[in-house]
């Protein structure tokens, strides 16, 4: 994961925010998602999708009570 402060010109970031604090299997530390979902499923392919065409993902857990409320912040950088 790279530093969420840094931008560098000629990328693109993406940022999605929620109230729940779990961080999704891709995201974390380990950064491997998780299995993909079957063929018939409806949904499970977002995450999938987001990590193959994305150069760098991270995540922030914002622990602080308040304006944003808690949760974490997905984000997504491609060039």
């Amino acid at each position: 994961m790279s530093n969420p402060t840094s931008i560098q010109t000629g990328r693109l970031r993406v940022a999605v925010w929620d109230t729940d604090p779990r961080v999704p299997p891709g995201f974390g530390g380990d950064c491997l998602p998780s299995a993909l979902p079957p063929e018939d499923a409806e949904g499970g392919r977002g995450l999938h999708l987001v990590r193959t065409c994305a150069d760098a993902v991270g995540v922030s857990v914002l622990r602080e009570l308040g304006a944003s409320r808690g949760g974490k912040l997905l984000w997504a950088e491609c060039q």
